[in-house]
C-alpha cells in the first residue's frame, strides 16, 4: 500500500484530503506540477552529463601525475549524482518511492 502525499513535492505546501479514487496528487497546483516537469528534465541532463563524464574519467585509468585530480573529480561526480538523484526522488512523488522499494 502506498503512503497519501500531505505536502507538495515542489514547495513543501500542505496538500488538500484526498478522498477520491485514482492516484492522489503530489503537487498543490499546475504552476508547482509544471516547475517540478522542468525541474526534473534539468537533473536528468545533469545525471546523463555526470555518467558521462565518469566513464571517460575511469575509461583513461590511471595516471601517476594526475592521479589525485582525476579521484577527486570522481568523489565529487558520486556526491553531485547521489544529491540529485534523491531530488529526482522528492519530486516524482512518495508514492512511486514505496513502489520501487518494495520491488
Amino acid at each position: 500500500m502506498t503512503k497519501k502525499p500531505t505536502t507538495c513535492a515542489k514547495c513543501g505546501t500542505a496538500l488538500a484530503p484526498y478522498a477520491g479514487t485514482g492516484r492522489p496528487s503530489a503537487y498543490c497546483g499546475e504552476v508547482c506540477r509544471r516547475l517540478a516537469e522542468y525541474e526534473i528534465k534539468r537533473i536528468d541532463r545533469r545525471l546523463a552529463a555526470y555518467e558521462l563524464e565518469r566513464r571517460e574519467l575511469k575509461a583513461e585509468g590511471p595516471d601517476p601525475f594526475d592521479d589525485d585530480a582525476r579521484q577527486r573529480r570522481l568523489r565529487a561526480l558520486r556526491k553531485w549524482t547521489a544529491t540529485d538523484e534523491r531530488r529526482l526522488r522528492e519530486l516524482v512523488g512518495s508514492g512511486q518511492n514505496n513502489q520501487n522499494a518494495a520491488a
